[in-house]
């Protein structure tokens, strides 16, 4: 049985085919890894297509996510998004996070594998 790919590689594989070069820059890569011991009907959120759309065209890197995340339950939702969306293409999302006490928000470093 072949594989299918999802929607969002196909449009991060071949942009031009579905007029979708726009670039929109919501993570920024970063050398080496994160920080250690840093702790279907409904309509997709497109933030998060947009950042794994560019994890896709750059796997094996880690990426710091530059949105506020001002809650666990965000940080909870933004990871389980884009581990549902990596499942999909057989990948996986590896992710590490941590509170930042001077600005009060949780810092997020994604990764797809």
């Amino acid at each position: 049985m072949p594989t299918r790919i999802s929607a969002e590689t196909q449009l991060a594989t071949n942009p031009s085919k579905f007029a979708a070069n726009r670039n929109d820059h919501l993570l920024t890569p970063i050398k080496g890894e994160p920080p250690v011991n840093a702790g279907r009907g409904r309509r997709r959120n497109p933030l998060i297509t947009k950042m794994y759309n560019e994890l896709i065209t750059s796997r094996n890197q880690w990426f710091h996510v530059n949105i506020p995340i001002t809650s666990k339950e965000q940080l909870a939702s933004i990871r389980t998004s884009l581990y549902v969306r990596s499942k999909k293409d057989n990948m996986n999302i590896s992710s590490v996070s941590s509170f930042n006490e001077q600005t009060k928000l949780y810092d997020l470093w994604i990764m797809l594998v």
